[in-house]
């Protein structure tokens, strides 16, 4: 498909708006009438809900933004919300989770980053419309008038939408019930990277998440040798056996380097992704966390497991801790494991029992712990082992 070709198209669905004003600078301190020229835009590209949700945010968390963490405003056609973040996506991932049922559509105004690009990617591939604009050339401002929004707006993947009765109110009814009834099967040959949605599983199931430069691996272990360490490890402290680890390593790791992406020539279920440096890997996690979430939905309080495995969310900020806490909130039951200097030695023969008896930290639950991990709290208290992060 061409980047400027013509694409017929209509969704009845709503439309939200994310606008990085770091790229892309306010044009006026009278935003309403820029409002009321992206919904005209967004109509004649058939985006006809009527209605948009603006979100203009900042990731320079520490300069003075015109915007803050606050609610702007509400008029006939919109509503108006600022942010200062560390990083927008994980809200557009929850916020994509939590409307329904059905996609919704995104029109992002932002150059995308690595990670934006990527989160963008799985949002298109869930069925959610996705609408870029294309930035403006060298020292020119971008304009925000219905033209300059008609003629730089692009499909992700290009094309270039514009209305056309497609009967949407009928396909609307369908996205209603696709992924309730749709199950997507395992192919265990097949990285499971979340760039799609992930295999459904039902039932008890735990899912790791692994940062493998926090947390390093046994030297020339085998990723089949590796999963086995963990699960083994996992089952025994009575967590369910259908165990999922997504690992995320360095991506300049030139000794693990062959398990990321490419095919997939091990038989268990551990995922290599690229994480990136550490504030980068921290963001990623979460994201995959999120959308593990979306796509995996428990069924019954707390019969699905997340267990995390990471240093770097020490001192990170509220932030981060407070996205944790929406996990708990959801009711998954939620481990987090941090690995202090004293018990973070991959050859050691304990590795990796040791991270979990004495680095593992639960949330504030309804419903206590297992019994063992009771036990090992307990012995690991006896032997004056460091504070473990406490989150409440």
């Amino acid at each position: 498909m061409g980047e400027d070709e013509i694409i017929g198209f209509e969704a009845l669905r709503q439309t939200l708006v994310y606008w990085n004003i770091d790229d892309y600078p306010i044009p006026t301190d009278d935003l309403v009438p820029v409002f009321g020229d992206i919904l005209k835009a967004l109509h004649v590209m058939g985006f006809r809900n009527g209605y948009i949700d603006v979100y203009l945010y900042s990731e320079q968390i520490n300069c003075e933004a015109i915007v803050t963490n606050d609610f702007l405003g509400q008029g006939e056609y919109y509503c108006a919300f600022g942010y200062k973040v560390l990083d927008i996506t994980l809200y557009m991932i929850r916020r994509a989770t939590c409307i329904g049922p059905g996609p919704v559509n995104y029109f992002v105004i932002a150059k995308p980053k690595r990670e934006l690009h990527r989160v963008l990617q799985c949002l298109k591939s869930r069925r959610h419309n996705v609408l870029l604009v294309k930035p403006p050339p060298p020292g020119e401002k971008f304009l925000f008038s219905v033209d300059s929004l008609l003629e730089n707006a692009r499909f992700l993947g290009g094309g270039k939408p514009r209305f056309k009765e497609l009967y949407a109110s009928h396909a609307s009814e369908y996205d209603i019930s696709f992924e309730k009834y749709v199950e997507i099967k395992e192919d265990v040959s097949k990285m499971v990277d979340f760039s799609e949605r992930i295999p459904t599983v039902k039932g008890p199931r735990t899912a790791v998440f692994w940062d493998a430069v926090d947390c390093p691996f046994p030297p020339s272990s085998s990723p089949d040798a590796i999963y086995h360490s963990i699960s083994s490890a996992l089952v025994e402290r009575e967590f369910s056996d259908n165990i999922t680890i997504w690992a995320y390593l360095d991506d300049d790791d030139d000794q693990k380097g062959s398990w990321l992406g490419g095919d997939k020539t091990w038989a268990t279920r551990i995922y290599f992704l690229p994480g990136g440096d550490k504030a980068s890997r921290r963001i990623r996690m979460l994201n995959d966390m999120f959308l593990w979430a979306r796509d995996s939905p428990r069924g019954m309080r707390y019969e699905a497991s997340l267990v995390l495995f990471a240093d770097q969310f020490i001192g990170a900020g509220g932030y981060y801790t407070d996205m944790l806490r929406r996990l708990d909130a959801m009711y998954y039951d939620l481990l987090f494991v941090t690995p202090t200097l004293d018990i973070n030695n991959p050859e050691s023969p304990q590795w990796p029992g040791l991270l979990l008896d004495r680095g593992a930290t639960y949330f504030a639950f309804e419903e206590p712990p297992s019994p063992k991990m009771h036990e090992a709290h307990a012995a690991a208290e006896e032997e004056e082992t460091p504070k473990k992060l406490q989150i409440i």
